[in-house]
Order: C-alpha cells, then sequence, then structure tokens
C-alpha cells in the first residue's frame, strides 16, 4: 500500500506542475523538468526512510524508457547527419578532456590512497558514458565496497548540482558565451506540429492510448531483444533497441505528425526526473571524507569547464556543446530533458546517439586512464 501512494504521488506531481507551469512564473523560468527534480530531491530527502529507493529505481527506469520512443517518433532523422560532423568534434572534445583532468589529478592524489587510480578510471568511465559505466569499471577493477558506494553517492550529489545549474542558469550564462544553434536546413515546420491542445476529449483518449500501446510495445520488443543477445536486460541494448525502433517508425510522415508524443514524452521524462531526484539522499554523505568531494569535483568541473573552453574556441554552438555534455556525463537518458530545456527537438537523436557511444567506449578509455595512473 505504502509502494502503491508513493508511486501514485512521483506520477501525480508532475501533473500539478504541467497545471501550474503557465500560471507560477518561476516554474516556467526554471522549466518543469527542473522543477520535478527539484521536486525528488526534495521528496526522497524529507521522507528519509519511508521513501522507497527500489520502487524509485524502477519508476525511474520505467518511465524513461517510454518517454524515449514517444520523442523520437517526432524526430526527423535525416536532419541528424547535417548535425554529426559538430556533434563528434564536441564529443571527442569531452573525452580528451575527462581523460586528461582524470589523468593530473589523479597523478596529484596517487599517494594519497591506494585506490586512487581505480577511482580515476571509475570517473573517466562515469562522464564519458554515465553510471552504468561507473559501476561495470569499479567491477573490472576491484574497487572497495566503501570507495564504491562513497564515490557514487558524491558523484550523483555533484551531478544533481550541475544537472540544476545547467538547466537553469546555466544555459543563460552559456548563451551569452557560445554561438546561436543553426536551424538553416532543417525541417523546421516539424519541430513545431503539435496541436494537443485544440483535440476534443476523445481524441486526446485515442490519441493516448495509441502512443501508450506504441511505446510499451517498442520497450518490449527492446527487452525481448536484450533477453536474446545477452540472456538478461541490459540497458545499453534496450536503448539501443528502442531508440533504433522508434526511429524507425519515424520515417513514416503520419506517426511523426502524430499528436500528442510530445506531451506524453515530456510527462514521463518529469517522471523520470522525480524519480531520480529522490535517489540523492544528501544526508549519507555526513559522515564521508571530505577528500572524496574535492577529488570528484576537481574531476567533473574541471572537464566540464575545459570542454566548455574547447567549444568556444573552436565555435561550437551552446546547443551541441551542452547535449553533448549531457550524454558524456549523465548518459542518453538526460538528452531527452535537456533538449525540452534548450527547445531544440532536432538535437535529440544526435545526443542519444552520443550518449550510446558513451556507455560503448567509456569503459576502454575509463580503464586505460586507470592504469596509466597505476
Amino acid at each position: 500500500m505504502q509502494k502503491l501512494a508513493l508511486s501514485a504521488l512521483a506520477l501525480l506531481l508532475p501533473l500539478m506542475i504541467i497545471k501550474l507551469e503557465k500560471k507560477v512564473k518561476p516554474i516556467e523560468w526554471l522549466s518543469p523538468i527542473v522543477c520535478c527534480y527539484a521536486l525528488g530531491i526534495l521528496l526522497g530527502n524529507l521522507l528519509g526512510p519511508n521513501w522507497d529507493l527500489a520502487m524509485a529505481r524502477t519508476l525511474s527506469e520505467v518511465s524513461v524508457m517510454l518517454s524515449l520512443p514517444l520523442l523520437l517518433i517526432s524526430v526527423d532523422l535525416l536532419g541528424w547527419f547535417k548535425l554529426a560532423k559538430t556533434t563528434i568534434i564536441s564529443f571527442v572534445l569531452l573525452i580528451v578532456c575527462v581523460m586528461l583532468v582524470s589523468y593530473l589529478v589523479g597523478m596529484f592524489y596517487r599517494d594519497h590512497d591506494p585506490e586512487v587510480w581505480k577511482m580515476a578510471g571509475m570517473l573517466v568511465g562515469v562522464y564519458v558514458g554515465g553510471t552504468a559505466n561507473l559501476t561495470a569499471i569499479g567491477k573490472i577493477l576491484g574497487v572497495r565496497d566503501d570507495v564504491f558506494v562513497m564515490l557514487n553517492t558524491v558523484d550523483l550529489v555533484f551531478g544533481g548540482i550541475y544537472l540544476l545549474f545547467i538547466m537553469s542558469v546555466g544555459v543563460k550564462i552559456l548563451t551569452r558565451i557560445l554561438p546561436a544553434f543553426n536551424h538553416e536546413g532543417l525541417d523546421e515546420g516539424e519541430m513545431d506540429l503539435l496541436h494537443w491542445r485544440h483535440l476534443s476529449l476523445t481524441k486526446k483518449t485515442q490519441h493516448s492510448l495509441l502512443l501508450l500501446i506504441l511505446s510499451a510495445t517498442i520497450v518490449g520488443v527492446s527487452v525481448l531483444i536484450s533477453h536474446l543477445l545477452a540472456s538478461e536486460e541490459v540497458p545499453s541494448i534496450i536503448i539501443l533497441s528502442l531508440t533504433t525502433l522508434a526511429l524507425l517508425f519515424s520515417f513514416n510522415k503520419k506517426i511523426r505528425h502524430f499528436e500528442g508524443s510530445q506531451e506524453w514524452g515530456q510527462y514521463f521524462l518529469m517522471v523520470f526526473c522525480v524519480a531520480v531526484g529522490s535517489l540523492a539522499n544528501v544526508s549519507e554523505l555526513i559522515s564521508g571524507s571530505a577528500w572524496y568531494f574535492l577529488f570528484t569535483g576537481l574531476i567533473m568541473f574541471g572537464s566540464i569547464i575545459l570542454h566548455f573552453l574547447c567549444c568556444f574556441l573552436l565555435k561550437i554552438d551552446r546547443d551541441t556543446a551542452i547535449i553533448t555534455s549531457m550524454a558524456g556525463i549523465f548518459g542518453p537518458a538526460f538528452v531527452a530533458p535537456m533538449s525540452q530545456v534548450l527547445k531544440n527537438k532536432t538535437i535529440l537523436v544526435s545526443g542519444v546517439t552520443t550518449g550510446l557511444m558513451g556507455i560503448a567506449i567509456g569503459n576502454f578509455v575509463g580503464v586505460a586512464v586507470a592504469y596509466l595512473i597505476k
């Protein structure tokens, strides 16, 4: 009964934010995505032991898997190829910056703790491909359990700080520093095809059912593909499969123009943000050693600043720089929320693809840096 009530709360909070968005200026300014993430952090910390972390993780996994197909079926895939060159350059810059900063910080702290070389490698993995790589590299290198828990928790807190910053004032700051995104040559008409508010209740119900069935089917088939290929549910395989299937559907113009996909996709992203935010239990860090914060902070924020500096020097546009940063540091799951904040749907495919590439190569570069430090 408690799980049901908590799940209902996580599902209802985004609806409340959507209703209040146009009435409450701070919500509109920060964006509903940021507000949901902040509410999730408050929810998880205020409820403490009463908040079900397992339920929150499950809810986050399910909601993001449902949201991605809904957002991707309305994407102009052909337009992505015009963005690929800049995206690849920005992503390569990110990888080089993360490896360089992690190596330098790791060498500086090498004598502080025997696990430093492993920690540096894990942070390379997580900032190139997301949390999945941190876990994988930790297992590959045999890091101590206490180090893994502490590093993961500190990363979660710093990740939350960066997420809130980049989705709010960070976007505004980078708007003044980096060039604007060039929409020339892209199908601008497809970026604003949604007339959801003008549909009747009957039409909205019909569209909602069809879209949810389509999204659930894509997710189900993707999970089946993962079991066939790896005999288990592997996140990277599932995300790659559902991305591919959704993009195949996007070639059908009727599906691509189907009203409601963006609205439902954004709703599930907001549910995802509430669930993920609730996992950031700041109180667990009180007993932690202060140097973990300094070590992780230097690598994370040093890499981010260096990456954006390189983008500035090479005149890479704001949206591409931000989306590749998000794809590398947080993985493909966070690309969709960022594309909503930037109000740029055309970068969604390139961002998700970049995130998947990060997952694929993050383990290799992470282990490589670890052994270079050792």
